[in-house]
C-alpha cells in the first residue's frame, strides 16, 4: 500500500537528498582531480572537444521528445494506488519508445559526425575529434536502450537509488580516467571510460529495477489506455517545446563559443563549468529529492497545500542558492588559478557571468519540478521556442562584439526577460489558481540582491592580502560572513526562513521541534 503521507513524503525528500549528498561529495572530489589530471595531460582544446560532444548530443537528444517527463508524470497516480498493472503498462511502452528514440539519435548523430570540423576551430586532426564523438554519442545511446528502468525510482519517491548508482559509478570512473590518463595521455582511452561506466550504470540500475518491481518482469498483454495515451501525449507536446526551447538555450552556448572564440577559450570555460556544473549537480539534489513527493501532493492534497510548500521551498532555495553563488563567485578563479594554473583563469567580468547564470539557473530547477510533477508543461509551450530564438540571436550579436561575455549575457537575458516571469505565472495561474505578480517582482529584487552581494564582498575580498589555497579559505570566510549577516538581518523574521529551519531541526533531532 502506498504511503501518501506528509511525514513520508518528508522522509522520502530527504532521504533522496541524504543520499545525494554524501555520494556527491565523493564524485565532486574524485571529479576534481580527475580534471586537475585532465589539466596536466591535455591541451585546453580537448576540455573544449569535451564540451562541445555534451552540448551537441544535448541538441540530438532532443528526439526524446520530453518522453521521459511525461511518463514519470503518468506513473505518479497509479503507483500512489497500487495500481501495479497500469505501472507496468506505461513502463512497456515506455522500453519501446525510448528504444526506437535511441536508434533516430544514433542515426542522427552518425550524421552530423563527417561535418565535426565546421563546429570546432582547432589544430588536432579533425578524424581524431569525430572518432572521439562517436565514442560520446554511443555513450547517449546505450543510455535509451538500457537506462529507461530508473524512471520507476524517481516516480516512487527513491531517486536516492539512482543518485547513488550514478554517483558511485561516476566516482571509479573518475579514478579509472586519471591512471589512464597519465599513462596514456589518450583522449580516445579517456573517452572508451565513459562508454564503459555507462553500460555498468544502466546495467545495475536494471537489475536492481527487476528486483524491487518484479511485476516489470512479466509480459502483459494490456495496451496502454486510450485515455493514458492522450494524457501522455499531450504532455509530450509540452515537453517537447520545453525541450527544444532548453535545448536552444542551454546547449548551444559551448557550439557558439567553439565556432565563434575557439575551442581553446572554451576549454577555459569548461574549467570553470566544471565546477559550477559539479556545485549545480550537488544543488539540484533538493529539486530531483522533492519531485515525486510533488507530484504526490498534487495528486492527493489541496491547492493551498501545494502553494504553501512551493513558498516554503522557494524561499529555501533562494537562502541556499544565494549564499552559494555568492560565495562561489569569490573563490572560483582563485581555485582554477591554485590548481589549474594562471593560464586558466578567465576575467573578472566572464566570473561574474557565470555566477549569475549559476544562480539562475538553479532557482530555475524549482519551476521545473513543479511543472514536471503538476503536468504544466502544455501551458507555457510557446515560451522555450521564443526563449531558444532569442538567446541563439542575442548571443551571436552580443558574441561578435564581446566574445564569450556576450555569448553567455545572451542566455542570462534570456532568463530574465523571458523564463523567469514566464514560468512562475504558469506555475501560480495553472497550477496554483492565483496570482504571480508579487512573486515576479521579489524574484528580480532577489536577483538584483544577490548579483550586489557578489560585487560588494568580491571588493572587500579583493582587498585582502592572502592568496593561494589560504586566500581561498579567507576569501570564503569573509564572503560567508558578510552575506551571513546582511541575510539574518533581511529575513531572520520571514515565516517561510522559520518553517525551513524547523524542518530541518525535526531532521537531525527526529522529533518535533
Amino acid at each position: 500500500m502506498a504511503d501518501n503521507s506528509n511525514e513520508y513524503r518528508f522522509r522520502s525528500s530527504t532521504r533522496n537528498a541524504v543520499a545525494a549528498a554524501v555520494t556527491s561529495v565523493v564524485m565532486g572530489v574524485a571529479s576534481f582531480i580527475e580534471r586537475m589530471v585532465f589539466n596536466q595531460c591535455f591541451i585546453s582544446d580537448y576540455l573544449g572537444f569535451y564540451g562541445l560532444f555534451k552540448n551537441i548530443i544535448s541538441i540530438i537528444s532532443v528526439a526524446e521528445l520530453g518522453m521521459s517527463t511525461a511518463i514519470a508524470y503518468s506513473l505518479f497516480a497509479p503507483l500512489a494506488e497500487d495500481d501495479y498493472e497500469e505501472v507496468s503498462v506505461i513502463m512497456h511502452f515506455f522500453n519501446r519508445v525510448y528504444k526506437l528514440i535511441g536508434s533516430v539519435i544514433l542515426l542522427c548523430g552518425l550524421a552530423i559526425t563527417p561535418f565535426m570540423g565546421r563546429f570546432v576551430k582547432t589544430d588536432v586532426s579533425i578524424s581524431y575529434v569525430q572518432l572521439c564523438f562517436v565514442i560520446f554519442l554511443l555513450s547517449t545511446v546505450a543510455e535509451y536502450y538500457f537506462y529507461y528502468k530508473s524512471i520507476i525510482f524517481s516516480a516512487s519517491q527513491k531517486e536516492y537509488i539512482n543518485t547513488l548508482i550514478t554517483n558511485l559509478c561516476w566516482a571509479i570512473m573518475y579514478v579509472v580516467q586519471i591512471v589512464v590518463s597519465l599513462k596514456t595521455h589518450s583522449f580516445f582511452d579517456y573517452s572508451m571510460c565513459i562508454l564503459i561506466f555507462t553500460l555498468v550504470r544502466c546495467i545495475s540500475t536494471n537489475i536492481l529495477a527487476r528486483r524491487q518491481y518484479p511485476y516489470l518482469n512479466r509480459p502483459t498483454k494490456r495496451k496502454l489506455s486510450s485515455q493514458s495515451r492522450e494524457k501522455i501525449a499531450t504532455n509530450v507536446k509540452g515537453v517537447l517545446l520545453f525541450q527544444i526551447g532548453g535545448v536552444l538555450v542551454n546547449s548551444t552556448d559551448s557550439i557558439l563559443i567553439s565556432s565563434m572564440v575557439g575551442a581553446s577559450i572554451l576549454g577555459l570555460y569548461s574549467n570553470y563549468q566544471m565546477i559550477t556544473k559539479g556545485l549545480l549537480g550537488f544543488t539540484k539534489i533538493l529539486p530531483n529529492a522533492i519531485t515525486a513527493s510533488v507530484g504526490n501532493m498534487g495528486a492527493v492534497e489541496s491547492s493551498e497545500h501545494v502553494v504553501d510548500s512551493y513558498k516554503l521551498i522557494d524561499m529555501s532555495f533562494y537562502l541556499i542558492y544565494g549564499f552559494l553563488s555568492i560565495i562561489l563567485f569569490n573563490i572560483v578563479s582563485p581555485i582554477v588559478t591554485v590548481f589549474f594554473g594562471t593560464s586558466r583563469a578567465l576575467p573578472l567580468s566572464s566570473t561574474l557571468i557565470i555566477c549569475i547564470l549559476f544562480y539562475i539557473q538553479n532557482m530555475k530547477s524549482l519551476y521545473l519540478s513543479y511543472k514536471t510533477s503538476l503536468g504544466l508543461f502544455w501551458y507555457d509551450r510557446a515560451r522555450p521556442l521564443i526563449a531558444g530564438a532569442t538567446n541563439i540571436i542575442v548571443s551571436v550579436i552580443l558574441g561578435r562584439w564581446m566574445g564569450l561575455d556576450g555569448i553567455l549575457i545572451g542566455t542570462i537575458f534570456t532568463y530574465v526577460v523571458i523564463d523567469l516571469w514566464v514560468e512562475p505565472m504558469v506555475i501560480f495561474h495553472q497550477g496554483f489558481k492565483t496570482s504571480s505578480h508579487r512573486y515576479i517582482i521579489s524574484t528580480m529584487l532577489r536577483l538584483a540582491f544577490v548579483i550586489a552581494m557578489m560585487l560588494v564582498t568580491g571588493a572587500i575580498s579583493d582587498m585582502l592580502p592572502v592568496s593561494g589555497l589560504a586566500g581561498i579559505v579567507v576569501r570564503t570566510i569573509v564572503s560567508l560572513a558578510i552575506t551571513s549577516i546582511v541575510f539574518f538581518a533581511l529575513y531572520h523574521r520571514n515565516t517561510y526562513v522559520k518553517q525551513s529551519i524547523k524542518a530541518v531541526r525535526k531532521f537531525i533531532f527526529k522529533k518535533e521541534a
